[in-house]
Formats: structure tokens, sequence, C-alpha cells
């Protein structure tokens, strides 16, 4: 039997790379169910109204994304990410505290942590076919990581509520490579750690420029799990 040209292409297909929001969970479906669920969790345990801490968040999110822009702008690829994330978290928490008029509690950085993998794990925004795409591709012997902008503890609870984090290897983020997701240097940080071959490995990837950036590295790039999928079966 002949292959068609974009089969043949990815015979070799080994390692697939899979980007979080846009590709497995929906921001735009995510961000109100990430208010609500967050002032379930905090308002029995510091006081507060649910509402004053989902309306907390929107100037909280709003506030540490600009620094996370600027920390991007500033520091490249040099590390120390994980310990400026924790940092950030404990500033949000605060910030949040501040707003709702509530005592911050003792370890801030470390109750944030604790209070965004709660939420996290309760959330169900993963775009329609995102799940079966994803058993399916672990399904043919691939190995799956993920490539995205948050922290792998970020992911984990994630897809822990997806109930697919077992079918993942690593959940690369920028901290188990200390290098930001905004450049090629990022994708191949991922290859080096995973010791995966650009020529045998795919990204799928929402954003174009991402893509561009992935490309660059030899990596085979998809805008979509749908995409990858239409392209293997």
């Amino acid at each position: 039997m002949v292959l068609p040209p974009a089969r043949l292409a990815l015979a070799g297909l080994r390692v697939v790379f899979i980007d979080d929001g846009g590709v497995l969970n929906d921001n735009e479906v995510r961000a109100p169910q990430w208010r609500r669920l967050l002032g379930e969790y905090l308002s029995p345990r510091l006081g507060g109204t649910p509402e004053a801490w989902a309306a907390a968040n929107i100037g909280a999110f709003e506030r540490a994304w600009a620094r996370y822009l600027a920390q991007m702008e500033r520091a490249g690829d040099i590390p120390g990410i994980e310990a400026w994330t924790r940092e950030d978290r404990r500033l949000w928490l605060i910030d949040m505290c501040e707003q709702v008029g509530v005592r911050v509690p003792d370890e801030p950085g470390e109750y944030a942590v604790e209070a965004g993998s709660w939420v996290a794990e309760r959330v169900r925004a993963d775009i329609p076919g995102a799940i079966d795409t994803v058993r399916w591709l672990h399904g043919r012997g691939l190995v799956l990581h993920t490539a995205s902008g948050a922290l792998s503890w970020e992911l984990e609870p994630y897809l822990r509520g997806m109930g697919i984090r077992d079918l993942f290897d690593h959940l690369y983020g920028p901290d188990l490579v200390d290098r930001y997701k905004n450049g090629p240097h990022f994708h191949a940080a991922l290859l080096s750690d995973s010791s995966a071959q650009a020529e045998t490995a795919a990204v799928v990837d929402d954003s174009e420029k991402v893509r561009s950036w992935a490309g660059s590295v030899g990596l085979r790039t998809f805008a979509s799990l749908a995409e990858i999928r239409e392209a293997l079966d």
C-alpha cells in the first residue's frame, strides 16, 4: 500500500507535545468557572463572600498577568521561573485578601497554590473531543507531553480532573525546563529534556506564532487535536 503524502510524513511520529489552553481546554469557558470555584474555596476558609472573592480575582489576575508579561520581557530565558512564579502566586493571594478585607493566611504562597489546585481539578472546560483524542493518540503508542505556558503543578490538577493525567509523561511548562514559552528556545528545551527527536515529534498548539517557533526547530505542527487526529487516522 502506498501512503498519501500527509500520512507518509507522519509515519515515523513517536512523540506529541500538546498545549493546554486552546487545545485541551477552552479558556473562555474556564475563566468564569475558575472565579466561581475560587470563591467557593476561599469564602468558608478565610471569610468574605464567594462573590467578593470572584470579583477580587478579576483585578488580581489582571495585575498578575501584567507582572508575568513584564517578567518574560525582562528575564527572557534566564533561570528562576519556578521561584518567581511561586512568589507571584503569593502576591496574587495577598492582593485578593486586601480587596475582600480579610486577614492574609499564614504562608500565603503555599495557600495560593493549594487553592489553585483545588479549583483546577474541579473546572470542566475541556474542548469537545479533546479527551477522546488524547486517549486515541495514547492508544496508538505515542508518547504524550504537555507544552504549556502554565507550570507543571498547575497543569496536573486540570488533567487529573479530566481523567487523562496518566496518559501524559512529562507535564512540560516553563518550570521543568526553566524557559518561558516565548520563543523557539522553549521547544528546543522540550526536545532536549525529553530526548525526543524533532523529526519524529509534533506540537499541537492553537497559536500560529507558537507553531512557527516549534516549526523553526524542526517540529511538525498542528493547530488542534482534531487536525492531528485527521492526519493520522
